[in-house]
């Protein structure tokens, strides 16, 4: 993807947050919703902390697979020759009634076996679990290969606790995130000469790919994709909350012609994104369709899906633009998510 051209005028940036709401060990308690004022946290030591139950939910979920491990030799593996051993053997699966069934029921069972056993391995050599291990040699070492012994039993549900931390967390972001937008709303209101005069910039500006052409008196204006064939006329509607427009986006194209079946997917695309007043986040979404014709999917690689489509739909790039950019958008076929 092409990194977006700057702009002088001051963009109003997607930015992340990670907060957590209080320690693992109380939030699952304490899940109903708080008072607006809440005290202010530090984000890397929620971090942290949730970094933290996670790892140990992790290590929950190792011990249960490590139980249900020990009884895959040889109770579940050898399970489809049990009724051959042992008429009376209790078990729902019926007897095979060929040397073939009872040889693909051996192998579905065996495959299965070994890919229990390589999720499992899986879990215990990831990056998470290697600082696991990691802490627990330096806690060996530091205590003289002495280690606090447990009673066996896991004192909390830490699978549980993850679960109501990220469903607070996403909660608080939902809500900074709204008060956020609220504020760039608020902005971009109080700005001289309003969205218009965002508009009259952007016409002013270069954008290798793509033009914009002033803003009309009927509260509309123009932009050209010429290297793929694409113009879009921009519509403010309405006033919107704290009187800020939002833009609809249709074609530009002649009513006698009918649009194209990549120009109503895009349009679709575009008329489907969140943040329909943020002008900004509207112009980076249509100049990623600039290199429309040699852009891949950010998921297969592939320029066209089997259906031979083109990869029209858009995702925000995670990746925080600079100051002075446009948000970057990823590619995606609408088989490919």
């Amino acid at each position: 993807m092409e990194q977006s051209p700057s702009f002088k005028t001051s963009e109003l940036k997607n930015k992340t947050y990670t907060t957590m709401p209080e320690s693992a060990s109380t939030v699952a308690l304490n899940t109903a919703p708080e008072d607006d004022a809440e005290p202010a946290l530090d984000p890397e030591l929620l971090d942290q902390e949730l970094q933290l139950v996670s790892s140990l939910a992790k290590l929950q979920k190792l011990e249960e697979m490590i139980h249900q491990l020990r009884t895959l030799l040889p109770e579940r593996l050898l399970e489809p020759l049990a009724l051959i051993i042992n008429l009376k053997a209790a078990t729902a699966v019926s007897v095979p009634n060929s040397p073939q069934a009872l040889y693909q029921r051996l192998s579905q069972s065996a495959s299965d076996g070994v890919r229990e056993v390589e999720t499992f391995k899986s879990l215990w050599r990831g990056r998470e679990m290697k600082a696991v291990w990691e802490r627990v040699d330096t806690l060996i070492y530091e205590n003289a290969g002495q280690l606090l012994q447990s009673n066996g039993m896991w004192q909390e549900d830490y699978d549980k606790i993850l679960e109501e931390i990220a469903k607070h967390d996403a909660a608080r972001k939902e809500k900074q995130q709204r008060a956020k937008e609220e504020e760039e709303r608020s902005q971009l209101q109080s700005a001289e000469g309003g969205w218009r005069a965002l508009v009259e910039e952007y016409s002013q500006t270069g954008f290798p790919g793509m033009r914009v052409l002033p803003p009309r008196r009927d509260s509309s204006f123009v932009v050209l994709l010429p290297k793929v064939g694409l113009s879009f006329k921009v519509n403010a509607i309405g006033t919107g909350q704290e009187d800020v427009p939002e833009f609809n986006v249709t074609s530009k194209s002649s009513s006698a012609e009918p649009a194209s079946k990549v120009e109503s997917t895009v349009l679709g695309c575009l008329n489907a994104r969140p943040r329909k007043w943020d002008l900004n986040y509207l112009f980076g979404m249509i100049l990623s369709y600039s290199n429309l014709f040699q852009t891949t999917c950010a998921k297969c690689g592939k320029m066209q899906d089997q259906a031979a489509n083109l990869p029209t739909l858009r995702r925000l790039n995670p990746t925080t633009p600079q100051p002075e950019q446009l948000p970057t958008f990823e590619a995606y076929h609408a088989t490919c998510v």
